[in-house]
Order: C-alpha cells, then structure tokens, then sequence
C-alpha cells in the first residue's frame, strides 16, 4: 500500500496541471539536455509579439507607467504574465497554486477602476505579483511542499498580500520552495523539483527558489519571499536576479504566514523577514517602501513603527568595508576576485574602501550561534507533520532533519546571551581606524558560485546577517570567466566546511564557468533606506562589467 502523501501529491499535481488552460501548454517539452530555456518562451508560439513585449521590455516600475498611460491594458499585462508563468512552470517546475482566473478578473477591475477614475489605485496598479508559497491566499493551500499541509485552504490573508492589494498588483501565482523551508534546494515531495532557467542543471536556491526562477524566466518582474538564513538573497544569486532581506520586524511579521514554526516562537529565535525579489533594484525598493509605509504597525504586535525615510543622494564619497572571509570557509577564486574587482572599481569611482583579508577571530563564531538558536524546538513540530502522512524526506533535508530534544528554559537563556555577545561585537566592524562609520559591509553571498542540485550545505555567509538582523541585499555582478577558474585557492582554514568547498566543490569548476555572481550588501539594523542607497552605488559600478560578462559567457 502507497504512502499516505503520495496520493496527496498526485491529487495537488492534477490540480495545478487543470488551472493551466491548453492552449498555454506547450506542444513539446525540450530534450533533459537543454540547459539554458530562457528563450522557449519566445519561441515557442504561446504569446504574441505584444505579449513578448510586455514580459520582456520593463521593469515594475515601468510596466506600472504603461499601465498609466494607457499603453496596455492590466488585462492584457495580466494574461502575458500567467502565460510566461505557465511556460516557465512546465519548463521548470517552479509554481504551486495557480490562480490566473482570479487574476484576469481582477485585471478586468483595475481596468474599469482606471476608466472610471482616471486614477490608478495604487503605484503597483494592474503589475502582477508573484508570491512564496508561504504567504496566505484565501481559497487556496498555504503547503510549502508539505502533504500535511494540503487541502486546508487559507481563509484568512497574509498581511503582505493585502498591501499588494492595496496598492493595485494583480496576483496570479505561488512558488516553490523546499520541503520543510529547511534546504538550500526547492524540492519536495508534492511540487518536484525547481529548476534554474539559466542552466536545468543548476539549483535556483532556496527556500524561495522558485521566486528565483519565475523572475529570472521574467514570468514575474517582482516577487515576494522570505528568508531566515538566506532564502532571499541566495536563489538571488543563484539566478542573476535582486533581492534584500530587511529587518526582521520592519516590513512585515511572519504572522499570517506558514513557516513550520510553533505559533508564537520566532521571536524567541531567529525570526524570518520578509522581502522583495526583482528584476531590478529599483523595484524591490519600491516594495519595501510600499510595504514598510502599510502601516502593519497598526494591527500587527511585533512590527515596529519605523515609516520609510527618503534619503538624499550622499555628495561626499561612501565608505564601504570589504569582508573577505568568514574565517570558516575561505571563498573560492571567483568570489575572492569579485571582491577584489569591486574594491578596485569603487575606489576608482571616488569612494573609500576598507578591505578586511582577515576579519576578526570573533567572527566564525556566526556559524554555532545560528545552529543552535535556529533549533531550539528540536524540529519535532515538523517531523509530526512529516509522520502524519508518512512523508520520505527529499535529499536534501534527509541528513539535517532528525528529533531532538527541546532547549530548556536556562539553555534559551545562554543561547541569547552568546548572541547578544556576538552582536556587540559585530557593531565594532562599522567603525573605522579613522573612527568614522561605514555607510555598508560588502560580504560574498556564497563562498562559491552556483551549485548543481543537491550540493549546498553552508548558508553561513548569509545567515550571519539573520543572527545580527541586519538588512541584506543581493546585487548580480557578473558570470564566472575562465580566468577565474585559473586562479589559485586561498588560505585554508581547517574548518570542515572549507575542505568541502576546496576539494569536493572546487573539483567541479568546470561547472561553474558562465554561471552568476552577486555580491552581498549589508547595513545596519533598520537602516534599510541607506541599504538600498549602498546598493545602487554598487550596482551601477557594476553594471558596464556585468552586462560585458553576460555577453561574452552564455551559459
């Protein structure tokens, strides 16, 4: 007799495949050897050359300004977008609910609310939004990939998704994510496994992989995640896209939302945030604007009243400091020469740059800090739910996913002792030797590029920022060269991490070659306006070499 969740599995499949209308399915599926199917789309006689226009030209701050002046209509922006989405899901298995017909009619409104008043409703009016798996939608599942989870629709929303709302985005779709949020990879057991549009045999990060991989497929132009040790800013990375991680509590609380955590216990550990992944930087920093002046201060316990500040262009030089390492595990020759590149490119540009080779003992403390207050439950309220429908667990939580028992009361205590410590002395880093402060910390997002599926074990680079709460974005760079790939390893640190990294991963660089890059830009806590303002610094002086490396690297 099968498992329970294998039924479960093939009813949620049936049910998704029956929300995608005919005529948007394609004909032929291409051959497992084809890596890069971010021109299928295009091809494939789906959407008309209007349609490619729409999905393909803008970014959400543009598209919103078509939609304005009349150029399109939110009708037909909406039925271009659940069409490349619905391309992108059979390409890359990368949705799970599917509400297009809630989405045209909602188009239709916004339609008629723009006739009638001349004004739209909102700066997101008539742009389709994307949305992790995560976030409550009435009348569908809220599952993350868990079969304990399914056919219990939501009735009630996320707070996110009502800001959208109000501000006039159209959503149409939810994404994939690992099973138990708890992997760097997007697989489960009832929506598969996502896939990188840029190259199927790369993964797109997790957990908000399949964010990652409809926006990279421009099936979406901005999306919304989450993240708790990384999920935002990795599947960024992983698929050349934008995205920041803020405060935990300044944009919205995890209230509302699915996260596998026993209600009330995020702020006794680490909580999630929150945040925005696009197609541009400018776009995530309009959804954080959005979203941190909705005002959830309001009705939600734990968001801080903290309204978006607009911060004037700094004529002075910025001061950025380079972190090189972690002191666990030393970055592989493409991350360690990017970082070099920038600080060279930045200091060229006028602006002053600290460059850490050998950051603070102190530092590798990051690492067991993280373990140890992210577990504190001993993850049996997952595994119950895993049993309750005799659930296997996919590869890549099956060696990290095992009862233990519960932290005591005395043993919370000192955990956040040690983490209270750790933050104090992290605060350190902003000042330099001159006692002036650092506008942002440059940090990899990764100690290495891209990983195939199933290959991601250390989320220390990002993670660190979830234990500081320390807002985080992820800016693409540029591909991996050949030139990188010649260039010798660095220091090795003894950690077992770092001999995974430089002999099992490094023994790969051939897969690497063409695959993305991004940088990591860190600011203080609730300091988001002056991230975002860090960002487009580094963004622009990245911008010539980035767009020169895609050219020249297809994947």
């Amino acid at each position: 007799m099968e498992p329970i969740y294998i039924g479960i599995a093939r009813r949620k499949r049936a049910e998704q495949l029956s929300r995608i209308p005919v005529e948007w399915q394609l004909k032929q599926l291409p051959a497992e050897s084809v890596s890069d199917v971010r021109g299928i789309p295009r091809e494939s006689g789906i959407l008309s050359a209007r349609e490619i226009e729409i999905t393909e030209t803008f970014d959400a701050i543009d598209l919103a300004a078509k939609i304005r002046s009349r150029t399109y209509s939110c009708y037909e922006v909406a039925v271009a977008f659940c069409k490349r989405a619905a391309i992108a899901q059979q390409l890359l298995s990368c949705l799970t609910e599917i509400f297009f017909d809630k989405a045209l009619e909602r188009a239709k409104e916004l339609d008629k609310h723009l006739e009638r008043h001349g004004l739209p409703l909102g700066p997101l009016h008539g742009v389709p939004v994307s949305l992790k798996d995560t976030e409550n939608v009435p009348g569908y599942d809220t599952s993350c990939g868990m079969a304990g989870l399914c056919f219990r629709p939501a009735t009630k929303a996320s707070a996110i998704v009502l800001l959208l709302e109000k501000a006039g985005a159209v959503l149409y779709c939810k994404t994939n994510i690992p099973q138990t949020l708890m992997a760097l990879d997007s697989h489960n057991q009832i929506w598969g496994r996502t896939l990188n549009p840029l190259n199927r045999r790369l993964t797109p990060g997790g957990s908000s992989g399949g964010e990652s991989a409809l926006i990279a497929m421009r099936g979406s132009l901005l999306g919304v995640g989450s993240d708790i040790g990384g999920s935002i800013r990795i599947p960024a990375m992983c698929t050349g896209v934008y995205g920041i991680k803020p405060t935990s509590l300044r944009l919205a609380s995890h209230i509302g939302a699915e996260g596998f955590s026993i209600p009330g216990s995020h702020p006794i550990g680490i909580s999630p945030s929150v945040g925005p992944l696009g197609t541009s930087l400018r776009s995530c920093e309009l959804l954080l604007n959005l979203a941190i002046d909705g005002k959830l201060w309001e009705t939600e316990p734990h968001v801080l009243f903290s309204p978006w500040r607009t911060i004037e262009p700094k004529m002075r030089q910025m001061r950025f400091l380079v972190l090189m390492t972690d002191n666990i595990v030393t970055p592989l020759p493409p991350v360690r020469r990017l970082l070099r590149e920038t600080t060279a490119l930045l200091k060229y540009r006028g602006h002053k740059v600290v460059v850490l080779e050998n950051p603070p003992p102190f530092l590798k403390e990051h690492n067991a800090i993280f373990n140890r207050t992210i577990g504190f439950d001993g993850g049996n309220h997952i595994i119950d739910l895993l049993d309750s429908t005799e659930e296997a667990k996919v590869p890549c939580i099956s060696g990290r996913l095992a009862r233990r028992n519960p932290a005591t009361i005395q043993q919370l205590y000192e955990r956040y002792a040690k983490k209270e410590e750790f933050t104090i002395n992290c605060l350190g880093l902003w000042k330099s030797a001159d006692g002036e402060d650092f506008d942002a910390i440059i940090f990899p997002v990764a100690p290495h590029p891209t990983l195939r599926h199933d290959e991601w074990q250390y989320a220390g680079y990002t993670s660190i920022f979830n234990v500081l709460d320390w807002p985080a974005g992820a800016v693409p760079a540029r591909n991996v060269t050949r030139e990188d790939l010649e260039a010798p390893l660095g220091i090795e640190t003894g950690d077992r991490w770092d001999k995974l990294n430089r002999t099992k991963l490094w023994n790969k660089k051939e897969d690497y070659l063409g695959t993305p890059l991004s940088l990591q830009i860190v600011g203080r806590k609730m300091q988001e306006e002056e991230l975002v303002r860090a960002m487009h610094v580094v963004d622009e002086v990245l911008a010539e070499t980035r767009d020169a490396t895609i050219r020249d690297h297809k994947l």
